[in-house]
């Protein structure tokens, strides 16, 4: 796992050099929950590979091992934007000092980052030409990285031009050890270093001075056994526990770094890695009571310093310090202020830090809650995000509805359309409910019809215009065969969302429509279920089901954006006032069509229509029209084939649990309508839905909607 921090630097980098839309694609690519990542928040390290590698698909303009390197620049970079620059500024004054501390400055974040399993670096060898460089870490695939990380903080912070190349690669299965060679300008810094070794000879301090100094000092022979330890470290022991000559490893467990005890090593890594070692052993007994009232276990102390060759002794010695926190801490393993160097601070900064430790504490853990707090806000926002693209796209259609969030200027949207069909359904109970109803009373009766005919509606590939303020429901097909422009507004989601939600309002539009039907069947099939559905509104007056009146006209229409503050979608025309005289001069519950949409049916092989004769239309003199009758044998044979598929389907092992998820993604069926005129859900059959397949029908179900239709 990795911190959101090397993520979120990648996210910023790439942002920055190529642009929202090329992170965008990268979000969609690699379907990503979010735009952009938390710092404090753990991930997949392989995420950040995946982004170079998807990266160099899309530019085309190098490897994956390329970007790598452009990310550990861009850390770098991102990593200012945090105060943490200053840390590196004061690393060294030359550019070799910093590679010697590259391992105390990852110390030094272990507050901000507590889990971070930091890398290990240290130099091996010098010159005045550059330096070799080890690294080593469980991380696989970052070498690149580290080389941008090198060369971005040479430039930032010491103006130095370096060449990093790989020397060797020694990795295991278990680590990744890759040495460095770095080319740059050493000679003035080890000319420094000479001059600053030519000081006056002192004499030599004796063991009991050294130990005076170093109280927690512990001394190792080649065989690294313990030869002497410090007073305040050697008090934390029972008296009777036999520390000298013993093996450290019996005593104390290496926490870091992840080495062999042994004696080259310790001499190869001791130069300017932190080691932190913990004691295996019981320590002495607490005298606290309130530490023995808490409870506390097993305490254990930890040490961290320097490993440093004394030449002289032939011995190496761990220059350390306790690792101390809390008071708590400190009398659980027994020691006090006068066991501190009082000449380093470590008294002071342990007195500072325990003042301290509670606001930071507090301020961590008011940083985690917003962390939470802004996760659960972006879901949210995806959420209403997706609301409100499915209420902007059942007010107008998909395309304009895209054509606002890309900024055109709604009142400048007219389109023309050279042919689409328009249906009206006509309730002519609706004077009755009018005059002998309560206000509330009305309102629900209206509702139950509209409710019921949006249902229908909602499974077919048709836009629902308006409801008028008389009770009639008007619907049209052929607007939605507008091609959609490619271009999105950009936005601050996540594309992978908006992707997703894409691909499920283009898969709901062709499952509408599967047989690729044109407009005027697709009405056809929209009104014999309107036909049913209104049978099955009860008018609260008559207790009988409201006679409702259908018909439909095909012919050209003008749309367009109208409002300046609620904005709506209304076609005008000449179509639209022949289908609304098309449905009055129709018969309550048979369906009456024109002689233009007769046209687009003649020769249609699933539904069967009836020559009417001559009807005259008010303003618009006789014309032929004629009845739609209802489906043809062939569409009674498609919906046994269909059963037989989805028999087939469900013998290859669709489980339970799909069954499950069908049925809960399926559409809804319309309502039936109680007595008192409210709607109550009517149960159907499951629809199985797949891109670019016909859905699967249960009985006689019609392929649009689902619903069983009576033949």
């Amino acid at each position: 796992m990795i911190y959101g921090i090397l993520l979120e630097s990648a996210r910023y980098g790439v942002c920055e050099v190529y642009g929202q839309a090329i992170w965008k694609r990268i979000v969609q690519e690699l379907n990503f929950e979010h735009e952009s990542f938390t710092t404090l928040g753990r991930y997949d390290e392989t995420l950040i590979e995946k982004i170079a590698e998807c990266l160099a698909e899309i530019l085309h303009e190098g490897g994956p091992d390329l970007y790598m390197q452009f990310f550990g620049e861009c850390f770098v970079k991102f990593f200012t934007n945090y105060g943490y620059d200053k840390i590196l500024r004061v690393a060294g004054r030359h550019f070799r000092d910093f590679l010697h501390s590259i391992d105390q400055l990852h110390d030094s974040t272990r507050f901000s980052f507590p889990k971070m399993k930091s890398p290990l670096f240290h130099v091996t060898d010098e010159d005045d030409n550059g330096a070799i460089l080890h690294y080593k870490s469980k991380r696989r695939g970052f070498q690149r990285y580290i080389v941008g990380q090198l060369k971005e903080c040479s430039t930032r912070f010491f103006k130095e031009d370096i060449f990093v190349r790989i020397q060797d690669d020694i990795s295991s299965n278990e680590y990744t050890h890759i040495i460095f060679r770095v080319d740059f300008n050493n000679f003035m810094a080890r000319s420094m270093q000479r001059r600053l070794m030519q000081g006056p000879q002192l004499p030599d301090v004796t063991s009991a001075t050294f130990f005076k100094v170093f109280p927690f000092g512990i001394l190792l022979d080649p065989q690294m056994r313990i030869c002497h330890l410090g007073h305040s470290i050697k008090n934390v022991f029972p008296s009777d526990t036999l520390l000298i000559g013993r093996h450290l490893e019996d005593v104390f467990r290496l926490i870091r770094p992840d080495i062999l005890l042994e004696w080259n090593r310790v001499l190869s890594y001791g130069r300017h890695i932190v080691f932190v070692i913990e004691s295996r052993i019981p320590l002495r007994p607490s005298q606290s009571k309130n530490i023995k009232k808490s409870g506390s276990g097993n305490p254990q102390i930890r040490l961290k310093g320097q490993m440093k060759l004394m030449e002289a002794w032939n011995m190496i010695v761990f220059l350390c310090h306790p690792v101390l926190t809390t008071t708590e801490e400190m009398l659980s393993v027994g020691l006090f202020l006068h066991d501190l160097n009082f000449y380093d601070g470590s008294s002071e900064i342990l007195i500072a830090g325990m003042q301290h430790a509670r606001s930071l504490q507090a301020a961590i853990d008011k940083q985690h809650a917003w962390i939470t707090k802004l996760q659960s806000s972006k879901l949210e926002l995806q959420e209403w995000r997706s609301k409100g693209r499915r209420l902007l796209y059942s007010m107008m259609p998909r395309h304009i509805a895209q054509m606002l969030q890309e900024g055109v200027l709604a009142n400048s949207i007219c389109e023309s359309h050279k042919l689409l069909t328009v249906l009206f359904a006509y309730s002519i109970d609706f004077k009755d409910v009018i005059q002998k109803l309560d206000p509330q009373q009305i309102v629900e009766s209206i509702n139950a019809t509209v409710n019921a005919f949006d249902q229908c509606s909602e499974h077919f590939d048709v836009f629902k215009v308006e409801t008028k303020a008389d009770s009639s429901y008007m619907a049209v097909a052929g607007i939605q065969d507008r091609s959609i422009q490619p271009h999105r507004r950009e936005s601050t989601t996540s594309q992978s969302t908006t992707y997703s939600l894409s691909i499920a309002d283009d898969l709901v539009n062709e499952m509408k429509n599967p047989l690729g039907l044109n407009h005027a069947e697709i009405v056809c099939g929209l009104a014999l279920e309107l036909v049913k559905s209104s049978k099955r509104v009860i008018n609260p007056v008559t207790k009988q089901p409201f006679r409702v009146k259908f018909g439909f006209h095909s012919g050209p229409a003008v749309g367009g954006i109208v409002g300046a503050k609620n904005y709506q979608y209304c076609l005008f025309g000449d179509t639209i006032n022949t289908a609304s005289r098309i449905t009055t001069t129709g018969e309550p519950g048979r369906v009456h069509i024109s002689d233009t949409s007769y046209a687009l049916l003649k020769d249609s092989q699933y539904f069967e229509t009836q020559h009417r004769g001559k009807t005259e239309l008010k303003g618009k003199g006789t014309s032929e029209t004629y009845w739609l009758i209802g489906p043809t044998p062939a569409y009674t044979s498609l919906i046994d084939q269909d059963q037989h598929d989805m028999d087939d389907e469900e013998l290859n092992g669709l489980s339970y649990q799909q069954t499950a998820k069908a049925e809960n993604n399926a559409p809804r069926s319309f309502a039936d309508t109680s007595p008192n005129g409210h709607l109550a859900p009517v149960p159907r059959t499951p629809v199985k839905s797949n891109i670019n397949k016909r859905p699967s029908l249960s009985g006689s179900q019609c392929p649009f909607s689902g619903h069983k239709i009576d033949i």
